[in-house]
């Protein structure tokens, strides 16, 4: 049955659909998850080993390059990066995009380290996989008191965090900033030396005593009675009281006597958390992704309310970071596009077809929008930045079904048609160019989808929303606007003329018209001309991937020099944190020092544990402050700290980057590395723009090697082992067991007084104990120690070492645009110059990188989706002619694109490129709706004035489809911040132009391909 006549016979059913389609869309508005951007699988875990004492090159060759050799066995690694520091191997394992059930992948991974634990030394700690790199902690809070110490905030912030887990949608909460507990016997050596007690001695009478060994179990008539020894230590005193027996029979002493007790944090600590220059203990919580964030936010608040009034006084609780209130404030800032954008189409549409039909296409505009959100649910869809805007983006698209039906109709009821004929009619003619058109318009999103990468991910909502609503639009102007146009459509006096352009207008239009068709040829020429002339000038359109976020956050990345121990960093980032709250621009600080601190925002790259550098986040006040400040904060680091270096950044949209440009330098030698980079770094500090360079691997670093006399250390009975305990136990430290407080374990760390650890320059002087004589020998007799100097870290990719040099540039420039025009010539000079080493190569990461992947990746399925275009047009038209002339009316959109951008200043990236995508459908779907309407005046009479008044036809809704499209757009335009504006550009004026050409180009190319014999002079055609 034809829908439109169904919808009418039964009516009821009709109305009582179309208030389910109301109801679920108004309710699944308000209920479903609202996020800031959309969700993308973290691809990433980090394997991190710990290999106490071992310098960066014993830790590649012993750890890293054992542990690489078996990750990459995996067939799904897409990259492998690595980096060897003194003591510690960090490996970061990237998944290619893909893989999207992780799991599995992540456990495979597990297993393959396992399998390398044997093989690793002994002294290497047990590899550690972290797989939930990605995990996004959207609330932070931050726990403070003065008068408080460090454990007491801990407890407080214990006791919160159980009390947060409570909250429904909070699915994790982690402690940042709560320094470890120790217990250190710090003893003398010049009172160990009097008694002739070695440290290995007293190390082994604590362990002894605090061991906790089971005494087993004896049978006493039908029971069995287990037995306990007593000795674990239960208090400090305990500690102090454990005797020690002297040699030679000398008697006992305890412990107490010779060594200091007391409790204290880990020195150094690890990490360190600082608010508004103030230390205290962070709560970050992370939120369900299954819940509305913006409720669970809420849910936050409240709890926060209750719980502030409990704390004891002096101690406070605020909220540092709270992604729920930016997400509540961008659904409805992009909410209030929407409806702006919807108030321009319908008085558009107003304006163009009068009141009555563009009610009826009006109405069709929030029916096909709740549609699309009473099935967004089914596909997994969330309320966020590119979903919001996708409905935005589709609102003029949408339209152009409705407005093509309740025209048709209301042509026939005009010619005398009975009302439900008329819509029947209307609906048989048309309902497959129509389905014609939206598929395209479809099939030409499908490569964002279908695309492997994070991008695509990141933007797939976008191909969902507006395969939706185009849908729903089809399936609405085939049954709710025949219903509406029952209802209310009148016939139009005049024999039919319509409301929206003037005979004048219309006039016009035709003899322009028949101008183009007379001198094709020439059009075709000019055409060809201005369509060549704008591809050339689009090299003068600068390019990105991502524009940044419009939070009002900076991001200080803040590194000393490798080496820097971390009480020096936070005394350093104190003082950059206090010069920073100077300014009346600052509203809140946030410091994480030795680390990242949590992946508060999906698209952070969090480093990973190292003394010498600091996470800095500076809240501002406003949007307009952020890049003053950001001028400011560089100003101070360059000026008062001039042997660190930072970058002071913005937040970064879509997947994370990092520095705008990145070069990788690769190859075997480390010297030839250190030296490549310092040319690199020089040629690219020289360059516009740059405002600060950097490398990953740092300056060289200083270590004291030991180089024992074997021969006389095996007199003295001592090994390296042996040397290297001791100086481990005087210096740093050497945990020999646990004291247990309730819950808690705290560690016992064995240590040498504050007087002997502070002076490296008295190393010669110090003993060193031989476990199996018991004698000490001063150091300088086993061995001598020397300055040497080693990397600071060793990185490697793909198990070949590469260095990569980093670039910050000031606002306003392009990564991609500087990288291309100046940078890249100067390197390429350097690189084909006899000065470049052979085996080494350079590659470039950073936004070039990203964004040719990303665009590649839509690239690389554009002939899909071409394909299934060319099948649709094909069922359509069975006509190679026919398609041709639709596939030659898009190349003059480049004119309108290059134009837009370059008048507006907009850069042309990722989402640029996605306005191209839309705006190539809107125009294949005109070309299909013109031809159509082409081969049907054809059909009653062949020649050139077919083509006139089937452009005459279809002038009114081609034009208000293009107008409804660019005024929809115009909120995301001006409103819609630096992610939106170059795609709303490149559509707006793309389409604006395109679609006048098309209404002249298209019949020209159809007169052409079907040699229909131009129009004469004096010929002329009747008024629309």
């Amino acid at each position: 049955m034809n829908p439109a006549t169904a919808s009418i016979r039964y009516n009821r059913v009709s109305w009582f659909l179309i208030f389910l389609i109301v109801g679920f869309g108004i309710w699944n508005y308000f209920t479903l998850p609202r996020l800031e951007d959309p969700n993308f699988t973290f691809r990433y875990a980090v394997v991190v080993t710990h290999f106490p004492g071992a310098s960066p090159q014993e830790v590649e060759k012993l750890v890293t390059d054992e542990l690489e050799d078996r990750i990459r066995e995996m067939a799904e690694l897409e990259t492998l990066e690595s980096q060897s520091k003194a003591g510690v191997s960090v490996i970061y394992v990237e998944i290619a995009d893909k893989y999207g059930d992780m799991e599995p992948i992540w456990q495979d991974l597990r297993n393959k380290v396992d399998d390398v634990r044997p093989e690793l030394p002994d002294a290497a700690g047990r590899p550690r996989v972290n797989d939930e790199f990605g995990r996004l902690y959207g609330v932070v809070l931050g726990l403070s008191g003065k008068q408080y110490s460090h454990a007491e905030l801990k407890d407080r912030a214990e006791n919160l965090k159980d009390s947060l887990l409570q909250i429904s949608g909070v699915a994790q909460v982690e402690l940042h900033g709560d320094r470890s507990e120790r217990i250190f016997l710090e003893y003398s050596r010049q009172r160990l030396a009097e008694l002739r007690v070695s440290p290995q001695r007293l190390l082994e009478v604590i362990s002894s005593q605090n061991a906790v060994q089971p005494s087993g179990s004896v049978r006493h008539g039908p029971e069995r009675i287990t037995l306990d020894t007593s000795g674990e230590f239960t208090s400090l005193e305990d500690i102090r009281r454990t005797s020690i027996r002297l040699p030679d029979g000398g008697g006992v002493v305890e412990v107490g006597d010779i060594a200091d007790v007391r409790r204290g944090y880990r020195d150094p600590p690890a990490r360190i958390f600082r608010f508004n220059g103030e230390e205290g203990v962070a709560l970050a919580v992370s939120l369900s992704r299954e819940d509305n964030i913006v409720e669970v936010g809420e849910r936050v608040d409240r709890w926060l309310g209750s719980v502030r009034d409990e704390l004891p006084a002096g101690m406070s609780l605020e909220k540092l970071l709270d992604q729920p209130e930016f997400v509540k404030s961008s659904v409805r800032d992009f909410s209030l596009n929407l409806l702006e954008a919807f108030a321009f189409v319908v008085l558009v549409m107003l304006l163009f077809v009068g009141l009555r039909t563009g009610l009826i296409a009006g109405l069709l505009v929030p029916m096909a929008m709740l549609g699309c959100l009473a099935l967004m649910p089914l596909f997994g869809v969330k309320l966020q930045i590119v979903s919001i805007g996708a409905l935005i983006v589709s609102l003029g698209i949408l339209v152009d079904n409705g407005v093509v039906i309740s025209e048709d109709i209301l042509v026939r009821i005009s010619r005398g048609e009975q009302r439900g004929k008329a819509a029947a009619a209307s609906v048989y003619r048309l309902w497959l160019p129509l389905l014609t058109a939206s598929l395209t318009t479809i099939f030409v999103f499908l490569p964002i989808p279908l695309a492997q990468t994070q991008t695509g991910e990141y933007t797939r909502s976008l191909f969902l929303v507006v395969t939706l609503t185009l849908l729903w639009s089809w399936v609405l102007s085939l049954t709710f606007v025949p219903l509406l146009s029952l209802y209310l459509q009148r016939p139009v006096r005049g024999g039919g003329k319509r409301r929206g352009f003037g005979p004048g207008f219309y006039s016009r239009y035709r003899r322009v018209l028949r101008f183009c068709l007379r001198h094709r040829y020439l059009v075709t020429l000019a055409a060809m001309g201005i369509v060549a002339v704008s591809i050339w000038g689009f090299r003068y359109v600068p390019s990105m991937f991502f524009p940044p976020n419009e939070r009002t956050v900076l991001t200080v990345q803040f590194w000393q020099p490798y080496g820097t121990d971390i009480e020096v960093t936070e005394k350093r980032a104190a003082e950059l944190t206090r010069l920073i709250r100077r300014s009346p621009r600052t509203e809140t600080t946030l410091s994480f020092l030795g680390y990242g601190g949590p992946r508060w925002y999906l698209p952070l790259k969090i480093k990973q544990d190292s003394p010498n550098y600091a996470m800095l986040v500076v809240k501002c006040r406003s949007l307009e402050d952020l890049l003053p400040l950001k001028e400011r904060i560089e100003e101070v680091v360059h000026s008062r700290f001039p042997e660190a270096r930072a970058s002071v950044r913005r937040l970064e949209r879509g997947p994370p980057v990092g520095a705008p440009i990145q070069i990788r330098i690769s190859g075997r030698d480390i010297s030839t590395l250190y030296s490549l980079r310092d040319e690199v770094v020089s040629r690219v500090g020289d360059c516009r723009g740059v405002t600060s360079v950097w490398d990953n691997w740092g300056q060289w670093s200083k270590k004291v090697l030991l180089d024992v006399d074997q021969a006389r250390a095996k007199e003295a009975g001592l090994s390296s082992e042996d040397i290297a305990l001791s100086l481990q136990t005087q210096y740093t430290g050497l945990q020999v067991s646990e004291y247990r407080e309730g819950e808690d374990v705290v560690p016992l760390v064995v240590r040498a007084r504050e007087k002997t650890r502070a002076h490296l320059s008295r190393i010669r002087d110090v003993y060193v104990y031989s476990p199996a004589t018991e004698q000490r020998v001063p150091l300088s007799q086993v061995a001598e120690p020397r300055l040497e100097w080693q990397p600071s870290n060793i990185r490697r990719r793909n198990g070949q070492r590469t260095l990569t040099v980093k670039a910050d540039i000031e606002p306003g420039l392009y990564g991609i645009e500087l990288l291309q025009n100046e940078i890249r010539p100067k390197l390429e000079s350097l690189r084909q110059s006899g000065e470049w080493p052979e085996g080494f190569r350079i590659e470039y990461g950073g936004e070039f990188e990203k964004s040719r992947e990303a665009n590649l990746s839509i690239l690389y399925k554009v002939p899909v989706a071409v394909g299934l275009i060319l099948l649709v047009l094909l069922m359509q038209f069975n006509s190679f002619r026919r398609l041709l002339v639709i596939g030659l009316t898009v190349p003059p959109m480049a004119v309108g694109v290059t134009c837009g951008l370059l008048v507006t200043q907009s850069p042309f990236g990722f989402m640029a490129l996605l306005g191209v995508i839309s705006l190539l459908g809107i125009l294949v779907n005109n070309g299909i709706v013109l031809l159509d309407q082409i081969d049907h005046e054809r059909s009653r009479e062949d020649g050139a004035e077919a083509l006139v008044r089937a452009a005459q036809r279809r002038l009114r809704p081609i034009l208000m489809t293009a107008a409804t499209t660019i005024l929809g757009l115009l909120p995301l335009s001006l409103q819609g911040g630096e992610l939106w504006r170059p795609m709303a550009n490149a559509l707006m004026f793309g389409l604006g132009f395109s679609t006048l050409l098309t209404l002249i180009w298209c019949p020209v190319l159809y007169s052409l391909f079907f040699r229909i014999r131009p129009p004469g002079k004096g010929q002329e055609t009747g008024a629309e």
